[in-house]
Protein backbone atom coordinates (compact mmCIF):
# COMPACT_ATOMS: atom_id res chain seq x y z
CA UNK A 1 0.00 0.00 0.00
CA UNK A 2 1.36 3.63 -0.73
CA UNK A 3 -0.39 6.66 0.00
CA UNK A 4 -0.02 10.06 -2.33
CA UNK A 5 -0.73 13.22 -1.18
CA UNK A 6 -2.07 16.10 -4.27
CA UNK A 7 -2.97 19.82 -2.86
CA UNK A 8 -5.51 21.22 -5.58
CA UNK A 9 -6.02 24.82 -4.81
CA UNK A 10 -8.06 27.00 -7.74
CA UNK A 11 -7.64 24.07 -10.03
CA UNK A 12 -3.80 23.71 -9.49
CA UNK A 13 -2.24 19.90 -9.41
CA UNK A 14 1.01 20.35 -7.52
CA UNK A 15 1.90 16.94 -8.75
CA UNK A 16 1.12 14.52 -11.74
CA UNK A 17 -1.19 11.18 -10.79
CA UNK A 18 -0.71 10.56 -14.80
CA UNK A 19 0.57 7.25 -13.92
CA UNK A 20 -3.25 5.84 -12.31
CA UNK A 21 -4.79 2.97 -14.25
CA UNK A 22 -8.08 4.90 -14.12
CA UNK A 23 -8.34 8.79 -15.73
CA UNK A 24 -6.28 11.36 -14.28
CA UNK A 25 -8.10 12.00 -10.65
CA UNK A 26 -10.09 15.16 -10.94
CA UNK A 27 -8.61 18.20 -9.22
CA UNK A 28 -10.85 19.92 -6.34
CA UNK A 29 -11.03 23.59 -6.42
CA UNK A 30 -10.37 24.76 -2.63
CA UNK A 31 -9.69 21.15 -1.53
CA UNK A 32 -7.13 18.39 -0.69
CA UNK A 33 -7.28 15.10 -2.87
CA UNK A 34 -5.84 11.81 -1.13
CA UNK A 35 -4.83 8.95 -3.39
CA UNK A 36 -4.80 5.46 -1.68
CA UNK A 37 -3.86 2.47 -3.73
CA UNK A 38 -4.99 -0.83 -1.92
CA UNK A 39 -5.35 -4.12 -3.06
CA UNK A 40 -5.26 -3.20 -6.77
CA UNK A 41 -7.84 -0.59 -6.30
CA UNK A 42 -7.31 3.24 -6.32
CA UNK A 43 -9.48 5.47 -3.81
CA UNK A 44 -9.75 8.95 -3.89
CA UNK A 45 -10.65 11.16 -0.96
CA UNK A 46 -11.58 14.67 -1.06
CA UNK A 47 -10.97 16.99 1.77
CA UNK A 48 -11.78 20.64 1.69
CA UNK A 49 -9.57 23.53 3.15
CA UNK A 50 -10.81 25.22 6.56
CA UNK A 51 -13.93 27.77 5.50
CA UNK A 52 -15.08 25.47 2.81
CA UNK A 53 -17.63 22.50 2.70
CA UNK A 54 -17.42 19.45 0.45
CA UNK A 55 -20.64 18.83 -1.56
CA UNK A 56 -20.54 15.42 -3.39
CA UNK A 57 -18.94 11.80 -2.27
CA UNK A 58 -16.03 12.19 -0.20
CA UNK A 59 -14.58 9.33 -1.25
CA UNK A 60 -14.66 7.52 -4.88
CA UNK A 61 -13.08 4.21 -6.29
CA UNK A 62 -12.17 3.41 -9.73
CA UNK A 63 -14.44 0.33 -10.57
CA UNK A 64 -13.49 -2.08 -13.19
CA UNK A 65 -14.77 0.09 -15.98
CA UNK A 66 -11.60 2.31 -14.77
CA UNK A 67 -13.65 5.06 -14.34
CA UNK A 68 -14.39 7.12 -11.12
CA UNK A 69 -17.82 6.18 -9.69
CA UNK A 70 -19.25 9.47 -8.66
CA UNK A 71 -18.98 12.68 -9.85
CA UNK A 72 -16.13 15.20 -9.09
CA UNK A 73 -17.64 16.81 -6.09
CA UNK A 74 -17.11 20.49 -5.03
CA UNK A 75 -15.43 22.88 -1.94
CA UNK A 76 -18.22 25.69 -1.32
CA UNK A 77 -17.26 29.15 0.59
CA UNK A 78 -20.26 30.16 3.16
CA UNK A 79 -22.68 27.90 2.40
CA UNK A 80 -23.64 24.65 5.90
CA UNK A 81 -23.66 21.53 4.48
CA UNK A 82 -26.55 20.82 2.61
CA UNK A 83 -29.38 19.56 4.64
CA UNK A 84 -30.49 16.17 5.36
CA UNK A 85 -33.89 14.83 6.85
CA UNK A 86 -33.98 11.11 6.42
CA UNK A 87 -37.92 10.02 6.21
CA UNK A 88 -38.53 13.66 5.85
CA UNK A 89 -37.71 17.06 3.60
CA UNK A 90 -36.71 20.30 4.63
CA UNK A 91 -37.69 23.64 2.78
CA UNK A 92 -34.62 23.95 0.73
CA UNK A 93 -32.07 21.00 -0.54
CA UNK A 94 -29.07 23.84 -0.59
CA UNK A 95 -27.08 25.43 -1.02
CA UNK A 96 -27.87 27.22 1.98
CA UNK A 97 -25.85 30.76 2.86
CA UNK A 98 -25.01 32.15 5.87
CA UNK A 99 -27.99 33.25 7.95
CA UNK A 100 -30.31 31.20 6.19
CA UNK A 101 -32.86 29.69 7.69
CA UNK A 102 -34.87 26.10 6.47
CA UNK A 103 -37.97 24.11 7.92
CA UNK A 104 -38.63 20.86 8.64
CA UNK A 105 -41.36 18.37 7.89
CA UNK A 106 -41.66 14.67 8.86
CA UNK A 107 -43.21 12.18 6.00
CA UNK A 108 -46.62 10.43 7.32
CA UNK A 109 -46.70 8.36 9.83
CA UNK A 110 -43.22 10.26 11.57
CA UNK A 111 -42.81 12.02 14.19
CA UNK A 112 -39.72 15.16 14.46
CA UNK A 113 -37.69 14.72 17.05
CA UNK A 114 -35.70 18.48 17.53
CA UNK A 115 -35.94 21.61 16.37
CA UNK A 116 -38.36 22.09 13.00
CA UNK A 117 -36.10 24.99 11.99
CA UNK A 118 -32.01 25.29 11.57
CA UNK A 119 -30.10 28.39 10.93
CA UNK A 120 -26.53 28.60 8.71
CA UNK A 121 -24.11 29.97 10.86
CA UNK A 122 -21.05 32.18 10.61
CA UNK A 123 -19.13 28.77 11.10
CA UNK A 124 -20.47 26.83 8.15
CA UNK A 125 -22.46 24.85 10.49
CA UNK A 126 -26.29 24.27 11.52
CA UNK A 127 -27.94 25.73 14.66
CA UNK A 128 -30.14 24.24 16.54
CA UNK A 129 -28.82 20.78 15.14
CA UNK A 130 -30.83 19.14 12.29
CA UNK A 131 -33.71 17.18 14.06
CA UNK A 132 -34.60 13.49 12.70
CA UNK A 133 -38.13 11.57 11.73
CA UNK A 134 -38.85 9.13 13.82
CA UNK A 135 -41.37 6.48 13.00
CA UNK A 136 -45.06 7.04 15.30
CA UNK A 137 -44.89 3.32 16.16
CA UNK A 138 -43.16 1.73 18.73
CA UNK A 139 -40.79 -1.26 19.03
CA UNK A 140 -41.16 -4.31 20.92
CA UNK A 141 -41.21 -3.30 24.87
CA UNK A 142 -38.81 -4.53 27.28
CA UNK A 143 -39.56 -7.54 29.72
CA UNK A 144 -39.07 -6.99 33.36
CA UNK A 145 -37.28 -9.86 35.29
CA UNK A 146 -39.74 -11.85 36.81
CA UNK A 147 -42.55 -10.75 34.32
CA UNK A 148 -44.07 -10.37 31.00
CA UNK A 149 -46.59 -8.81 28.70
CA UNK A 150 -49.62 -8.80 26.57
CA UNK A 151 -49.82 -7.75 23.43
CA UNK A 152 -48.69 -8.32 19.48
CA UNK A 153 -49.42 -4.88 18.26
CA UNK A 154 -46.50 -2.01 18.77
CA UNK A 155 -48.27 0.40 16.39
CA UNK A 156 -49.28 4.13 17.30
CA UNK A 157 -52.24 3.94 19.88
CA UNK A 158 -51.38 0.18 20.38
CA UNK A 159 -51.97 -0.78 24.45
CA UNK A 160 -49.63 -3.60 26.14
CA UNK A 161 -50.63 -4.80 29.90
CA UNK A 162 -48.10 -6.20 32.36
CA UNK A 163 -48.19 -8.91 34.73
CA UNK A 164 -45.54 -10.62 37.10
CA UNK A 165 -45.04 -14.27 37.85
CA UNK A 166 -46.60 -15.85 41.04
CA UNK A 167 -45.29 -14.43 44.64
CA UNK A 168 -44.40 -11.45 42.75
CA UNK A 169 -46.04 -8.20 42.56
CA UNK A 170 -45.91 -5.26 39.39
CA UNK A 171 -44.23 -2.06 40.66
CA UNK A 172 -45.60 0.39 38.22
CA UNK A 173 -48.00 1.21 35.46
CA UNK A 174 -49.43 -1.85 34.21
CA UNK A 175 -51.24 -0.74 30.72
CA UNK A 176 -49.40 1.23 28.61
CA UNK A 177 -49.75 2.64 25.00
CA UNK A 178 -47.68 3.40 22.13
CA UNK A 179 -47.51 7.35 21.92
CA UNK A 180 -45.49 8.96 19.15
CA UNK A 181 -43.27 6.30 18.80
CA UNK A 182 -42.61 5.77 22.63
CA UNK A 183 -44.66 3.69 25.46
CA UNK A 184 -46.09 5.92 27.72
CA UNK A 185 -44.50 5.43 31.02
CA UNK A 186 -41.26 3.93 32.31
CA UNK A 187 -41.16 -0.60 32.26
CA UNK A 188 -42.51 -1.63 35.62
CA UNK A 189 -40.44 -4.05 37.68
CA UNK A 190 -42.27 -7.14 39.30
CA UNK A 191 -40.54 -7.12 43.18
CA UNK A 192 -40.82 -10.07 45.43
CA UNK A 193 -43.77 -10.48 47.73
CA UNK A 194 -42.32 -11.35 50.98
CA UNK A 195 -44.21 -13.85 53.14
CA UNK A 196 -45.12 -13.10 56.60
CA UNK A 197 -43.79 -15.02 59.24
CA UNK A 198 -45.92 -18.12 60.43
CA UNK A 199 -46.89 -17.48 64.45
CA UNK A 200 -45.87 -19.95 66.50
CA UNK A 201 -48.52 -23.16 67.06
CA UNK A 202 -50.15 -22.67 70.36
CA UNK A 203 -49.85 -24.56 73.38
CA UNK A 204 -52.78 -25.99 75.16
CA UNK A 205 -52.13 -23.42 77.93
CA UNK A 206 -52.26 -20.89 75.63
CA UNK A 207 -55.48 -21.81 74.44
CA UNK A 208 -56.83 -22.37 78.03
CA UNK A 209 -55.32 -18.78 78.66
CA UNK A 210 -57.20 -17.44 75.31
CA UNK A 211 -60.30 -18.81 76.56
CA UNK A 212 -59.62 -17.14 80.21
CA UNK A 213 -59.31 -13.79 78.88
CA UNK A 214 -62.25 -13.67 76.41
CA UNK A 215 -65.06 -13.69 79.56
CA UNK A 216 -65.58 -10.26 81.03
CA UNK A 217 -67.26 -12.60 83.94
CA UNK A 218 -64.93 -14.31 86.44
CA UNK A 219 -67.04 -17.09 86.80
CA UNK A 220 -67.27 -17.39 83.41
CA UNK A 221 -63.88 -17.22 82.50
CA UNK A 222 -62.34 -19.68 84.95
CA UNK A 223 -65.10 -22.38 83.66
CA UNK A 224 -64.00 -21.59 80.21
CA UNK A 225 -60.16 -21.90 81.26
CA UNK A 226 -60.93 -25.24 82.95
CA UNK A 227 -62.48 -26.80 80.11
CA UNK A 228 -60.09 -25.64 77.88
CA UNK A 229 -57.18 -27.57 80.27
CA UNK A 230 -59.47 -30.39 80.09
CA UNK A 231 -59.67 -30.59 76.38
CA UNK A 232 -56.32 -30.18 75.69
CA UNK A 233 -55.28 -33.22 78.17
CA UNK A 234 -53.51 -30.65 80.43
CA UNK A 235 -52.80 -32.14 84.15
CA UNK A 236 -51.98 -29.83 87.03
CA UNK A 237 -47.96 -30.36 86.83
CA UNK A 238 -48.52 -29.36 83.04
CA UNK A 239 -50.28 -26.22 83.79
CA UNK A 240 -47.74 -25.61 87.02
CA UNK A 241 -45.03 -25.76 84.56
CA UNK A 242 -46.35 -23.57 81.85
CA UNK A 243 -47.53 -20.99 84.47
CA UNK A 244 -43.88 -20.79 85.57
CA UNK A 245 -42.35 -20.21 82.06
CA UNK A 246 -44.97 -16.94 81.57
CA UNK A 247 -43.49 -16.07 84.59
CA UNK A 248 -39.93 -16.19 83.51
CA UNK A 249 -41.31 -14.47 80.26
CA UNK A 250 -43.08 -11.50 82.09
CA UNK A 251 -39.86 -11.32 84.58
CA UNK A 252 -37.53 -11.03 81.67
CA UNK A 253 -39.73 -8.05 79.47
CA UNK A 254 -39.44 -6.03 82.91
CA UNK A 255 -35.58 -6.33 83.26
CA UNK A 256 -34.85 -5.41 79.60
Amino acid sequence: MFFRFVCCLVVVWLISASDESCPEFPSVENGIIVIEEAEGQVLGTSICIKGYHLVGEKIRFCNASMEWNAPVPTCRLGHCPDPVLVNGKPSSLGPVNVSDKITFKCNDHYILKGSNWSECLDNHTWMPPLPVCKSRDCGPPGNPAHGYFEGTDFNSGSTITYHCEDRYRLVGTQDQQCIDGEWSSALPVCEFIQEAPKPAPQTGFDKALFAFQENKELCKAIKSFVQRLKENGLTMEELKYSLEIKKAELEAKVLS
